[in-house]
């Protein structure tokens, strides 16, 4: 058996001492076992303490395990989803916020190259605030969520939306926390960026086979 990686603090919630790295989505050091939900982990009632969290240290230590060996998959699938969730709701991203949209200036996500083809001669970005926005128009031509080329997010983002720096946005994304459920893990990021409006408390699920789905932004 493996040392106890399970730490009670004095309001009994239970905390894996260690840290799941989940790539782009972050480094998570704030993750919660709930011990209440640990059937999967053969945790039953009738059990000491000490037993439920060696059988729940011996599950989920392994279960961390394989969400890191599948990184690369969990990865894609959540940088799909920040394509089609910028598509459904065509956030101007290259605002610094609503109340703060630059003054011709942009975050440095921005490729600022790109995003001169879609300005006038001053400068200025030419948008009709009734319609949709041309720097959408290409992506929403191709249908990132049929994806009939199967492209990589990155090729989608670098063929379609090439005003958008992917890295740079997806480094301003904070691992917030982790908590269990079974063999389900739910997970919350959040970011700063657009004064907080496009990425706030992003909180999903990965399932037992590490299907990911996000179920609440902001």
């Amino acid at each position: 058996m493996e040392d106890n990686m399970i730490t009670i603090d004095t309001d009994g919630e239970a905390y894996w001492s260690g840290t799941v790295d989940l790539g782009v989505m972050g480094e998570f050091n704030t993750i919660i076992i709930n011990l209440d939900t640990c059937d999967i982990a053969g945790v039953s009632d009738d059990m000491s303490q000490e037993e439920k969290l060696d059988r729940a240290t011996q599950y989920y230590g392994e279960r961390f395990k394989t969400l890191e060996a599948d990184v690369d998959v969990i990865n894609e699938q959540f940088l799909i989803w920040m394509i089609t969730h910028l598509c459904d709701i065509e956030y101007p991203f290259w605002q610094f916020s609503d109340e703060d949209p630059g003054g011709g200036d942009y975050p440095d996500y921005i490729v600022k190259e790109e995003m001169g083809k879609f300005e006038d001669e001053n400068g200025h970005f030419i948008h009709d605030p009734y319609g949709p926005s041309p720097i959408y128009k290409d992506i929403q031509e191709y249908n990132p969520y049929t994806n009939k080329d199967n492209l990589s997010s990155y090729e989608i983002v670098a063929k379609y939306l090439p005003v958008l720096n992917f890295n740079k946005l997806i480094d301003t994304i904070t691992a917030d926390s982790i908590d269990t459920y079974e063999d389900n893990i739910h997970f919350q990021v959040s970011s700063e960026v657009c004064g907080g409006m496009l990425l706030c408390a992003t909180y999903g699920t990965i399932d037992a086979n590490n299907e990911l789905e996000v179920t609440h932004n902001c």
